[in-house]
């Protein structure tokens, strides 16, 4: 059976494509009505649950020891839990014990394994948050076929569900802990990213603390004193959050008046849909702004978009499309949803099928045959300039350049090398922003001497992957070269991959 993977900051989803050619969700083995996994994990001792179990946990204990939004912290070297035996649990890990349990439940639905599956990212991830994605895949010896950027995927099961041709399309992907804005063509031939954008720090996450603060502002009003959390007043406050919000986002709903309890504290809360767009309007026009530069980099205007896809499941609160209408006027007319909250995992449900070795008997017609992205960021190296000893930033792939794509440039060693050479790779959109991926150490060289060529190679794959040689530019021998950032090699991932191995799912797995 191949796959496709939706791995969420609050939720997670996994589909395939059924015997009539049609996407369907994958739900949970222990609850057959529950057609998604939160993105939530309780570890303790050898084993882990994961998903509504832990929801269901922490209605008893609200004050359960959780892991939460790890997917903001992949790539990083971030201890996100320690457990009764010492061992550290990273980002990569946590989202292991995700895609293991995701992966059992696909299996018991279909009495089938897993052959493939194909992993969806937010497009704005970089080298490092795609590698951790593959990593987290290869801890469980899952294997991935590809990974497919988030507002592609919505944009692929768009347009198969639409037969869309001959459109230029304009993705909003608001989810819960990110957000995307991609623009992409699409005709007979397939799908062609033009330019794409995005937030890692904005999404349904923000929306709730902004509830949660109207909250706790009538808590404190009430008492005449600030409110003292715990864990569990935390986790109640947090639930509470979330369903009001849910609530003022329904059509006609004006305002909520309910009892919240926090603890043994319990107060009328009153709030009003003005009140809280007034609290999310800032982060709102966060999104819009990445919108129109989006836009603006892929060298378009609004009236040239076809269909603004909107896709998330908080896209589709009210005050979100009215500050587009508003921001954006040419857009009005062309606002679509198509099941935003499944877009995403059914898009890569057929691309996973397009990409599977058995597709050629089956009907792909609606599938595109080709499917072309663009770099998210600029990507350079900085080194030292051995004549000037000036350290320069030499940028080798453009943000937005089509890819796959492979540059070569050559660099010289400076005056007391060492007979090595060292070589920093970066990204960014603004170079005042610019944030390291990695180290590349070169050597040791043939020489010590200085001016020494060295012809570096770079490659940056369909998946957003990068891929670093180093050649000797006299021989075009390849040389010895270490990449990555400190600490995080193949001891550390082999480490994790042991711990998540011996852990169990929900105590079956």
């Amino acid at each position: 059976m191949i796959i496709g993977i939706d791995l969420g900051t609050t939720y997670s989803l996994a589909g395939t494509i059924d015997l009539d050619q049609r996407p369907v969700l994958l739900p949970d083995n222990s609850d057959k009505t529950v057609l998604y996994t939160p993105s939530i994990v309780h570890i303790n001792g050898n084993n882990a649950f994961v998903g509504q179990t832990v929801l269901n946990m922490l209605e008893q204990n609200p004050g359960l020891d959780v892991i939460r939004f790890f997917k903001r912290y992949l790539g990083e070297k971030k201890e996100l839990h320690i457990d009764s035996d010492g061992n550290v649990w990273y980002p990569e890990a946590i989202a292991a014990l995700v895609l293991k349990k995701i992966n059992f439940d696909a299996e018991i639905y279909a009495s089938n394994s897993v052959d493939g599956a194909v992993i969806t990212v937010p497009a704005h991830f970089d080298d490092a948050q795609r590698k951790a994605i593959l990593n987290a895949a290869a801890m469980i010896d899952l294997s991935v076929l590809g990974l497919l950027e988030e507002p592609v995927a919505a944009a692929i099961y768009y347009g198969v569900s639409q037969n869309a041709h001959e459109q230029n399309i304009l993705v909003y992907d608001l989810g819960g802990g990110t957000f995307d804005a991609t623009v992409l063509t699409v005709n007979e031939k397939g799908f062609y990213v033009m330019s794409k954008d995005g937030l890692t720090d904005m999404g349904g996450k923000e929306f709730d603390e902004a509830m949660a603060s109207l909250i706790q502002g009538q808590f404190e009003k009430a008492a005449g004193k600030p409110l003292l959390f715990t864990g569990s007043k935390l986790q109640q406050l947090r639930v509470f959050s979330e369903e009001v919000k849910i609530e003022l986002a329904s059509p006609g709903v004006k305002y909520i008046n309910r009892i919240c309890l926090l603890g043994n504290d319990s107060i009328e809360v009153f709030i009003t849909r003005k009140e809280f767009e007034n609290a999310i309007t800032f982060e709102v026009d966060r999104t819009i702004k990445i919108l129109k530069r989006c836009l603006s980099s892929a060298g378009l205007t609004e009236d040239i978009i076809d269909t603004l896809l909107m896709v998330g499941g908080s896209s589709m609160i009210p005050f979100v499309r009215q500050r587009i209408e508003q921001e954006m006027p040419a857009l009005a007319g062309k606002i679509r949803y198509q099941d935003p909250m499944k877009a995403v995992v059914f898009g890569a449900a057929h691309y996973a099928k397009m990409l599977s070795s058995d597709h050629s008997d089956t009907d792909n017609s609606d599938l595109p045959s080709e499917l072309r992205g663009v770099t998210g960021y600029n990507i350079a190296l900085r080194a030292v300039n051995p004549e000037t000893g000036r350290t320069v930033m030499d940028i080798l792939i453009p943000k937005n350049r089509p890819i796959p794509v492979k540059i070569k440039r050559t660099y010289y060693t400076a005056p007391n090398s060492g007979g090595r050479m060292r070589l920093e790779l970066l990204q960014f959109i603004e170079e005042q922003e610019a944030k390291t991926l990695g180290v590349l150490n070169v050597g040791p060289l043939p020489t010590n001497k200085a001016n020494y060529p060295i012809e570096i190679t770079i490659e940056y794959t369909e998946d957003g992957i990068i891929v670093l040689q180093a050649y000797n530019a006299e021989t075009g021998l390849e040389l010895e070269k270490t990449f990555g950032k400190e600490g995080m090699g193949a001891n550390y991932l082999a480490g994790q991959k042991k711990i998540v191995q011996k852990t169990f799912i929900n105590n079956t797995l």
